[in-house]
């Protein structure tokens, strides 16, 4: 009766640890996946402000550049002109918030589930999956 009382034990307390280490894991997982969407919101500013940007240079800008390629081109040609000069500097603000975006997975934690996973096959005695 006794061996079958401290099995139990052993048994409960590698159970609790084990779930405490997952609990571990998901909360490593939340954390990162928390800073990862907080690089990807600032990144997403920066789009925003390309956007505004864009919208405020064509609607105060467009007519004063019209207006002074008008003076050496016709007007249709200076008109095509300011819009593609626009067009350029939008792309070009896109382009920056883009770069800023972080596109990865929460690798800490997949490293730290990978190590837990070798750890317990070696307290197993079982291979490891890489050899």
């Amino acid at each position: 009766m006794r061996d079958d009382e401290g099995y139990r034990t052993l048994i409960g307390r590698i159970r609790a640890n084990g779930e405490g280490l997952a609990r571990k894991h998901l909360e490593l997982a939340r954390q990162e996946i928390t800073e990862i969407v907080g690089a990807n919101l600032r990144a997403a500013a920066w789009v925003a402000g390309a956007v505004v940007c864009a919208g405020l240079v064509l609607i105060a800008f467009v007519f004063f550049v019209v207006a002074l390629l008008a003076l050496v081109l016709p007007l249709w040609a200076a008109a095509l002109v300011a819009m593609l000069l626009f067009l350029l500097a939008a792309l070009l603000l896109a382009f920056i918030g883009y770069r800023k975006l972080v596109l990865r997975g929460p690798e800490r934690t997949i490293a730290q589930w990978k190590e837990s996973a070798e750890w317990l096959r070696k307290r197993l005695g079982r291979p490891s999956a890489s050899s």
